[in-house]
């Protein structure tokens, strides 16, 4: 009578799996467990953008869809564009170097840009960016502090500031 074998998985192989799997899992649960600075890393659209005075008076700086980007890097370096949505209509002129002074104007309101690194305060969910340049001079050279939640892909700051105004800017993840 012959007797059959198991020609199963090895063991080598069976630990190899098992092995695979839960190194599989601890570097899920290392990502789920990502500091708040971790998780803002990435790029951020603007999707809304709005002030409120002390008055409660509500305006859309850069219109109720405004068009723009919050990038986070790994190396501690930020960089934000929004622009006014609609976009401002060419110059007259037809060249950028000749527009009149209220279309210059006009492009400079409807736009900010501001570049540099960044620090996280995770205890009290805070990100400052530190300003190199910025499209308004005022910025440059600047901290500026902007307190924040995070839930999955939805990053908003929200600012109250004393005199009763305040602002608030959703994002959403670019995928």
């Amino acid at each position: 009578m012959r007797h059959r074998t198991c020609r199963g998985p090895s063991a080598a192989a069976v630990l190899s799996a098992v092995t695979g799997i839960v190194l599989l899992v601890a570097v899920s649960s290392v990502g789920l467990a990502a500091g708040l600075a971790d998780q803002l890393v990435g790029t951020w659209r603007v999707v809304r953008y709005i002030d409120t005075d002390a008055s409660g008076k509500v305006t859309y700086p850069f219109g109720e869809h405004p068009s723009g980007y919050f990038v986070y890097d790994l190396t501690g370096h930020h960089s934000v564009q929004i622009m006014r949505t609609p976009a401002r209509p060419p110059f007259i002129a037809g060249d950028d170097k000749e527009g009149t002074d209220a279309e210059v104007r006009a492009a400079y309101d409807g736009y900010v840009a501001f570049f540099g690194t960044y620090r996280v305060d995770e205890a009290h969910r805070i990100v400052t960016h530190v300003v190199e340049g910025s499209l308004n001079p005022s910025y440059t050279g600047t901290d500026q502090p902007r307190p924040f939640t995070l839930e999955g892909d939805v990053l908003v700051i929200q600012v109250r500031d004393e005199d009763g105004s305040s602002y608030f800017r959703e994002l959403h993840r670019v995928k």
